[in-house]
């Protein structure tokens, strides 16, 4: 156990909050199994009755206000007990991010602010929901695994440690890895940015902007680390940029300073993409501009379509830590 400890990268703050999340969330789910879920069939019914309003969110505002407020009743004054509910949203937001679908892209913004609307009326499903988005992908609390041989037999118990998800014996794809992480990501950074009127979002910008600090004093810089950064930024730069500015550009010229150096020396054919990609996104000053589907459309568009201490924490770099 000692030996995956020492693999483990993660601050300090960042692991108390994962840990007091987790405490949450596997008393929840102690809780529901007294209850019966997953044996009881009355349940069932109740489910899928929130996977269908939450399978259809579309960017438009009266869809977030109405699949909101259907979502706030069935989870609030239902037959069902609220543990059991809120287990179910967590689960089923979360699920868009696995198996992405082609309107993710389009929707994860209205997603996030559904999300906002919920959790401002039951903000235990906040604590839940973060903590199943960091079950799935270890880069949302932020979190890194670093291989040891010492400390994983294989390098498929290394996979599996890290997410990969495995089927008929069989470890998944790099690429397809690599989609879900940054589809977790992109609901994470949609999800800190969003701000609606009359909601208090309880995990706001402040947590995006302590999450990217986060990552830059513990993260490598790889495949992975890239991805997930790159979707994040995506999401959420335009609104860090909004409210940190000048600190938001400094933060941009440490990435390309030394994350991108050092992706850049790692030689790696495959990260070609990503390293263009970022590097676009901070010389052609991308975050000033307003991401797509970040302001919803109205009624009449939609018929058109089918910080705590470390918040503000400084950046410290020692040479070659990004290896």
């Amino acid at each position: 156990m000692s030996l995956y400890r020492n693999t483990i990268r993660v601050t300090e703050n960042a692991q108390k909050l994962e840990e007091k999340r987790l405490a949450i969330y596997n008393e929840i789910a102690a809780q529901n199994e007294v209850l019966g879920l997953g044996s009881n069939k009355a349940y069932r019914k109740f489910e899928m009755e929130i996977a269908r309003r939450i399978r259809t969110i579309t960017g438009s505002k009266e869809n977030v206000r109405v699949k909101a407020d259907e979502l706030i009743k069935l989870i609030s004054g239902s037959t069902c007990p609220q543990s059991i509910s809120i287990a179910m949203f967590a689960q089923k937001v979360v699920s868009l991010c696995v198996k992405p679908t082609g309107s993710f892209n389009s929707a994860v913004y209205a997603y996030g602010r559904v999300i906002v609307h919920v959790t401002s009326k039951v903000p235990l499903a906040m604590e839940i929901l973060i903590a199943e988005l960091n079950k799935v992908c270890i880069y949302t609390v932020p979190k890194y695994i670093i291989y040891s041989e010492a400390a994983f037999q294989t390098k498929e118990a290394y996979y599996k440690a890290i997410g990969y998800a495995e089927e008929d014996g069989k470890i998944e794809s790099t690429d397809s890895y690599v989609d879900r992480l940054s589809a977790c990501m992109k609901l994470y950074g949609a999800l800190v940015q969003t701000e609606v009127d009359g909601c208090q979002n309880l995990h706001g910008i402040r947590e995006g902007w302590a999450w990217i600090a986060r990552f830059l004093n513990v993260f490598p810089a790889n495949l992975y680390t890239a991805a997930a950064l790159q979707a994040f930024l995506e999401m959420a730069g335009f609104a860090l940029h909004k409210r940190y500015k000048t600190q938001f550009r400094k933060l941009l010229d440490i990435i390309t300073r030394d994350f991108l150096t050092a992706l850049k020396d790692r030689g790696d054919a495959k990260l070609v993409k990503v390293i263009v990609s970022l590097r676009s996104y901070i010389e052609s000053n991308q975050f000033l501009n307003e991401p797509e589907g970040w302001l919803l459309r109205s009624s009449l568009e939609s018929h058109n379509f089918a910080p705590d201490s470390d918040h503000d924490q400084q950046y410290h770099y020692q040479q070659n830590r990004f290896y």
